[in-house]
């Protein structure tokens, strides 16, 4: 047959002379070069490795040579990219080989035949045979060892697909002559069975012709002899037949087999109804083209979730990757793909598809498979895929998600052993589909003192170490551990962002880039020109995966920026207010991967903030503003529940919200914005009481004192209340001047504007810092009057307040009696109040009167109860305070290594919130535990707490009294041998 086809632009051409083409016809191409063409068109759309190449005949000292050359040729006809070069051998691209589409045809022919579509089949068999332009593939070439092999297969494939052809005409002849002869048989019926008859001839003709090629061919002689019978009746059947005899006869010395013997004996009686069936197809397999990327590099962290993508791919069909650009999505399907895909595993890139309606052409493209006007592609995957095993991977489709959601759902609907595992910044959201997120990699704990070797037991730190070695070609020194672990903080764990930042290993010391990520993101930035777009910037992922939103989503995913933690959608409905009126805009970054979702709360990964701060330009001051208002109700509300029953509930809050609150202090302290009038002092006074449960004294003292110097004029009552929370603070910090100067200041303002409860919280500051000064009298005045006033307010919690400090005073003060009666008192109170936090003051300070009286079994379990509490509450000043007291008890029953532990917790405790009257006890407690193995220490430890009592004005409590002075006396003793001591350790007087 001849070559009925136009020769399209950019088709590789090895059916007959091997050609490459383009629109003006066939290229000039050197014979190395045509002889590469040759070898990689016959396996097209796969890795040729050099071994094969080698084995093909071709020259391996020309091969670099002869690829350019081709690929400067293929580039001139306008398939730049086919020829691609890797690791282990090359790849043409199967789109535009003609065997290629003539197999695809030929393959599509044959399932329409099997289905009984024979005009279908016999055009389609047309269409696959007109592609040979001679007899010969490769006509002109010479290839040995497996490429040979393939040109035979070519060959005897043409042999076969004509064979099949005249079997569907003939066949589709016999039913038009069948037809004629029914009862009623219409002019159609006629018409169409005198024009099977000159088909039936034209066949003939050209069997004869096909026999004569090949004589020994038993499947020739039977169509031929069916031709026969149907444009020349019985006597022309006859005919054939006894020339099949001689030939069989005199070149084999054989009969003719049995199914042509029987169809003589059909023809003989004139039955046409008896034509051999067709050869069933034979078993194939999908063809072995578009195989996953070998990777060049390890897989870390992410065993874990291989297993589970392999789980969920046991159990669905389709499953997709999804996580934010730059997660490591691609790379794990590729793994996945390595461990679970079976016979076959078929891998595309969608990321340069730029429509939905495109993506079915894109994957029959990337498969070789043929592009036709009038075939579907979806029905060419799904033809090519049949019933077989077959693993697709769809990568990048979070631009096309439409499109890959409909063709996964046709493909899943046809083909019944394919899975799909796509990886998408977006679900797909069709049937089925189960989602697998993929988070960052997981990272070592803020803490310092890390090590390299610790590093590299965390995905993160060792994916840096790794790639920050490869770049610079040494390793990273071990005094840049830190530094390391900061880093991969500062980059959330996100692959992409860790392999650029390591790329800049070879100029920069870790810590110069830790520094400069934080204010230039042009530093995350690839060198290499061959990385794809998407994976060059953090920047790059982040706008391809916005491109896809509306603008007012997008204007809102900048105003998320100001968000300094994770945060809650009525917040984020706060600062979306102006920007987007879409319920959804939330929701909408969340599938789109730039917002991270996990159990209510939200958050941006912190490169992905960055470049949502770079975006926001302008609009800085309305969304920080709108930010810190929020958070300021926030925290108003939440102050209230501090100080009542809802205490757990309140911490809860502020301590998932404690980044944005510090954020929205700095702005409302910086800023000042008139939408929020006094805001930093009405955000640091709510606060206060959230810092002095938390130990963040220092902070919160600041933030109060640098907002009451900057509003002299704020409303009397917010200055009395953020007064009365700095005397609070300053008295836990031990500068008991400045509380009481901040304590009278707020007593006046309550007084003057008859504010009684709060006048009271005054005067139980004020007792707070009497007792700590030693001063029980004044203590127990003010907590009296603060009860007083209470009752007087009907307000039962600040009664049991006040009554409980008056017993904390009393035990100090040596009252244990009287101390006893007042706790066991308020602790029943708080816990029918259900304040918590005071519960378990209420047992510390009756364990410390157990303490006191000698009752260490008593002290211990009390003491055990309120420790376990103050953990749960998150403390730090009542966990260290339990401990003091633990060691006091330990102590008591002579077990000083246990003491020591319960101290040294205490003492670590008491330091960090800046407790130093605490600090002083802890230190004395310490010197009697160390009195007997190491007296020079103990007389530190004593001198250093005399200094800090000096310091801040407060003696050895009452009740330590004794203990105190029991230490110093036997150090004296001990060391009154004329030891040498330096002058910290001169033992004071108590």
């Amino acid at each position: 047959m001849t070559d009925g086809l136009r020769v399209r632009p950019g088709q590789v051409r090895l059916l007959g002379p091997v050609e490459l083409t383009g629109p003006g016809g066939p290229v000039p191409l050197a014979t190395g070069a045509r002889r590469l063409l040759a070898a990689l068109g016959l396996r097209g759309g796969e890795v040729v490795g050099w071994a094969q190449l080698s084995a093909a005949g071709l020259d391996p000292v020309a091969l670099d040579r002869d690829a350019a050359a081709l690929a400067g040729a293929l580039a001139r006809v306008g398939l730049r990219g086919a020829l691609q070069t890797r690791p282990s051998g090359m790849r043409l691209g199967a789109r535009h080989i003609d065997a290629l589409r003539c197999q695809d045809e030929l393959r599509r022919a044959r399932s329409r035949r099997a289905a009984g579509d024979l005009p279908a089949a016999i055009a389609l068999y047309d269409r696959a045979l007109a592609r040979w332009r001679s007899d010969t593939p490769l006509d002109g070439i010479a290839l040995t060892g497996w490429a040979a092999a393939e040109a035979k297969r070519l060959r005897d494939t043409r042999t076969r697909a004509h064979e099949e052809r005249w079997d569907c005409v003939l066949r589709h002849a016999g039913d038009a002559v069948r037809a004629t002869g029914a009862p009623v048989a219409d002019r159609a019926a006629v018409r169409a069975g005198i024009e099977a008859t000159k088909a039936a001839e034209v066949a003939a003709t050209e069997l004869e012709a096909g026999v004569a090629k090949h004589p020994l061919r038993e499947r020739r002689w039977e169509l031929l002899l069916t031709a026969s019978l149907l444009s020349g009746g019985r006597a022309a059947a006859r005919s054939v037949y006894e020339r099949a005899v001689r030939t069989f006869a005199d070149q084999l010395g054989v009969e003719p087999g049995e199914r042509l013997r029987a169809l003589a004996a059909a023809a003989e009686r004139g039955d046409i109804a008896e034509l051999p069936a067709p050869p069933r197809p034979e078993p194939r397999v999908p063809r072995r083209v578009a195989p996953p990327p070998v990777p060049l590099t390890s897989l870390l962290g992410r065993d874990t979730l291989l297993d589970d993508i392999g789980a969920r791919l046991a159990a669905h069909r389709l499953v997709t990757l999804v996580g934010p650009g730059g997660a490591g999505k691609t790379r794990l399907a590729i793994a996945a793909a390595g461990v679970l895909g079976g016979p076959v595993a078929w891998f595309v890139d969608l990321s340069v598809v730029d429509r939905p309606v495109l993506v079915p052409s894109a994957v029959a493209e990337t498969l070789g498979l043929r592009e036709d006007p009038g075939l579907d592609p979806v029905d060419a995957i799904a033809e090519e895929i049949g019933e077989h095993e077959v693993l697709l991977v769809l990568d990048n489709c979070e631009h096309l998600v439409a499109g890959c959601g409909e063709l996964a759902r046709e493909l899943l609907a046809r083909c019944p052993a394919l899975r799909i595992l796509a990886t998408s910044r977006a679900p797909l959201r069709a049937d089925d589909e189960s989602i697998v997120p993929v988070p960052p990699l997981p990272l070592p704990t803020a803490a310092g003192g890390h090590t390299l070797a610790d590093l590299a037991t965390h995905a993160a730190t060792r994916l840096f170490l790794e790639r920050a070695q490869a770049r610079s070609g040494r390793p990273v020194p071990e005094g840049s551990a830190d530094a390391v672990a900061q880093l991969c903080a500062e980059l959330d764990g996100l692959p992409l962002a860790i392999e650029l930042a390591a790329a800049r290993t070879p100029l920069l010391s870790v810590s110069e880039i830790v520094a400069r990520i934080r204010t230039d993101q042009r530093l995350l930035h690839s060198p290499d020109p061959t990385t794809p777009p998407r994976h060059r910037t953090v920047a790059a992922a982040v706008e391809s995966s916005l491109e896809q939103l509306a603008p007012d989503v997008q204007a809102f995913f900048e105003r998320l920026a100001v968000f300094a933690g994770s945060f809650d959608t009525a917040a984020a409905d706060a600062v979306r207010a102006g920007t987007s009126s879409d319920p959804t805009a939330l929701d909408q970054l969340v599938n789109a991967s730039l917002v991270e979702a996990n159990a209510g709360r939200y958050r941006l990964l912190m490169p992905i903030r960055r470049h949502a701060l770079a975006r926001l330009h302008a609009d800085v001051p309305a969304a920080r503003t709108a930010h810190a208002a929020h958070y300021l109700r926030v925290a108003e509300a939440a102050d209230t529940d501090l100080r009542g029953h809802a205490q757990e509930a309140g911490l809860a809050r502020l301590r998932a919200d404690a980044p944005n609150m510090r954020a929205a202090m700095a702005w409302l302290a910086e800023a000042r914005p008139i939408a929020v009038p006094y805001g930093d002092l009405r955000l640091a006074t709510a606060l206060a009481m959230y810092c002095r449960i938390e130990g963040h004294y220092r902070e919160a003292r600041g933030w109060l004192a640098a907002a009451l110097a900057r509003h002299p004029r704020a409303p009397a009552l917010l200055r009395g209340a953020a007064a009365a929370d700095a005397a609070m603070l300053a008295m836990l910090l031990c500068d008991y001047p400045a509380a009481a100067e901040y304590a009278g200041t707020a007593r006046a303002a309550y007084r003057a504007l008859g504010d009684r409860r709060a006048e009271a919280r005054v005067e139980m500051i004020l007792g707070s810092v009497a007792r700590e000064r030693a001063q029980y009298e004044a203590s127990a005045a003010h907590l009296d009057k603060a009860a007083a006033i209470y009752v007087e307010c009907g307000d039962e919690l600040g009664e049991a307040r006040a009554v409980q400090l008056r017993g904390f005073t009393a035990w100090l003060a040596g009252d244990f009696d009287r101390a006893e009666l007042r706790l066991r008192a308020c602790r029943r109170w708080f816990e029918r109040l259900g304040d918590a936090e005071a519960a378990a003051s209420a047992l510390m300070n009756l364990g410390a009167v157990a303490l006191y009286r000698g009752d260490t079994d008593r002290a211990t379990s009390l003491l055990d109860a309120a420790l376990e509490r103050y953990a749960a509450l998150g403390f730090p000043e009542g966990v260290g305070w339990a401990h003091n007291l633990r060691g006091l008890v330990e102590l008591r029953t002579g077990r000083a290594d246990r003491a020591e532990e319960h101290l040294a917790l205490s003492l670590a405790t008491h330091r960090k919130v800046g407790d130093r009257w605490r600090t002083a006890s802890v230190l004395e407690a310490l010197a009697e535990v160390h009195r007997r193995d190491d007296p020079a220490r103990a007389a530190e430890l004593l001198a250093d707490a005399g200094r800090i009592r000096d310091e801040i004005g407060a003696p050895v409590p009452a009740c330590e009294r004794p203990d105190t002075e029991a230490t110093a006396a036997a150090l004296r003793a001990a060391l009154g041998d004329g030891t040498p001591l330096p002058a910290r350790a001169l033992i004071p007087p108590i």
